[in-house]
Formats: C-alpha cells, structure tokens, sequence
C-alpha cells in the first residue's frame, strides 16, 4: 500500500518486541531494538484506528514541532504496531509524579501546544488530515446523546461556525507529552486534525478536567470521569494551563460543549 508516495510495510511479518515500557488503554509502548520503540496496540482496538494514527503520523512528520517520529507499521505477536524513533526522557505524568509541579508542567504543555497550532496548513493539501469540525460532528452524530435537543442544537451552530487552518493535536494529554532536554515532545498522532487553536485549547482542556491526575484511585463515585479525583488539583492544573495559553474558561466554552456532547 502505498501512501503520499511512501511505500508501507508488510505487516504480515509477525516480529516480538522487547521489555514493556508504558501501559495505556489502548495500547502499550516496548523497546523495540537500540534505538526505537513500539507502540502496540491491543486486540480489541480497530485496525482503521491503527492505520489512520500511522497516516497521520506521516502526515505531520515533517512539520517543525517536537514529535515522536513514526518509522513502521510492524505486526507483532501481541497485534498490530506503529515503531517510533525512541526518545531519550520522561512522560508528563511522571514528572507530575515525581516533582507536584503543576504549574511547570502546565507551562510545558503550553509552550508545545502553542508550538503545534501556529503551523497552518490547507486542508485540501494535507488530505490525510481532517478537519476539527468533521471531527466534532463526526462525534456529536454517532454520540448517545445525538437525539437530545442540547446536542441537536450544537450541530446546528457547528454549521454555522467556520473552521480553521491551524495544526490541532486533538490529544494532547499529559499522557501524550514527553520531556526530552530539547523541551516537550508531542505523543500519540490518533487526533491530529485541521481547525482552530481554540479547539485544540479546549479538547487539552477537557483532557486536563476529565484524565486522571497521577496517584488518583479507580472509584465508581464519580459518574462523569470513572474517578476519585482531588478535583482542586485539577482545577489548579486547569487555571495554569488556561492562564499560558491567555485564554478563559469562557472563550473554550463553547467547543467545551460540543467536545462533552460527542462523548
């Protein structure tokens, strides 16, 4: 198969990875040789998903931010796989974890994301991408709640909107960044998408309200997140974050809506 010119691989040719380095809810990171690693991603998890995470991927590899740079689609005995060149650092949560600095890594976050969406691109020319509004009607549509009158409406004034031109990541997690000594690194290529910074502002946001902290428990008390959460911290980590980027809870509110409906 071929894509923009690049030839992909075989993943017929069934390969075993090295020592599990990170767990994840949809797939786990190995060592992968010296100088490389693996995501593979579990058998439950779409082979479309997998395929589309590796052209975007390609799509953004040679645009001037920090990113994981995809290598392979490889097949493995644990499943299917994108190889990454490995970086040489730590992930978010931990050093979340290792340091309470909410603040700092509320900064980090902000200086990759304002580095990521001041690449503008035309979404006629990077077909490979989509855009955030597809993406967001995309969701609201299939979403169990796509027949409720509040959902209905917000389709409607998505209509109205028109989209932007700037890189969105669409993920961008405290999971999905990695700080290496040139500074933060964006993981994960599953959302990367064409719109507005202000809708990449709120899906990071929403990300940062509803994505577990490091050290918060599993609990069924709260029936939005599937979490005990010290929601003070998140609140805090929120406001930092927020407040680097210059924007208010106000001025998200309203993709914050329409990105809470698709779930």
């Amino acid at each position: 198969m071929d894509f923009h010119g690049i030839r992909l691989p075989d993943k017929e040719v069934v390969t075993t990875p090295g020592k599990k380095l990170s767990q994840g809810e949809h797939a786990n990171v190995y060592e992968w040789g010296k100088d490389k690693v693996i995501k593979i991603f579990k058998a439950s998890y779409p082979i479309e998903l997998i395929d589309a995470e590796y052209y975007n991927a390609l799509a953004v590899k040679q645009l001037p931010f920090k990113k994981s740079i995809p290598v392979e689609l490889k097949k493995t005995e644990f499943g299917f796989g994108i190889v990454f060149e490995k970086a040489e650092g730590e992930n978010l949560t931990e050093y979340i974890s290792r340091t309470g600095d909410l603040m700092g890594a509320a900064l980090m976050m902000a200086e990759l994301q304002r580095s990521i969406n001041k690449i503008t691109l035309d979404p006629e020319k990077i077909s490979a991408l989509q855009t955030a509004h597809e993406v967001l009607r995309k969701k609201m549509v299939e979403s169990s709640k796509a027949d409720s009158s509040a959902t209905q409406e917000m389709i409607r004034f998505l209509g109205t909107m028109k989209d932007g031109n700037s890189l969105c990541h669409g993920n961008l997690s405290i999971g999905n960044v990695y700080i290496t000594k040139d500074g933060p690194m964006a993981m994960s290529a599953a959302g990367y998408c064409i719109g507005k910074p202000l809708y990449d502002i709120a899906k990071t946001f929403y990300l940062i309200a509803y994505t577990p902290l490091p050290g918060e428990e599993t609990s069924e008390n709260c029936a939005l997140c599937g979490k005990t959460a010290d929601m003070g911290e998140r609140k805090e980590f929120g406001r930092y974050y927020l407040d680097a980027m210059g924007k208010t809870a106000t001025e998200i509110g309203g993709y914050l809506s329409m990105i809470i409906a698709g779930l």
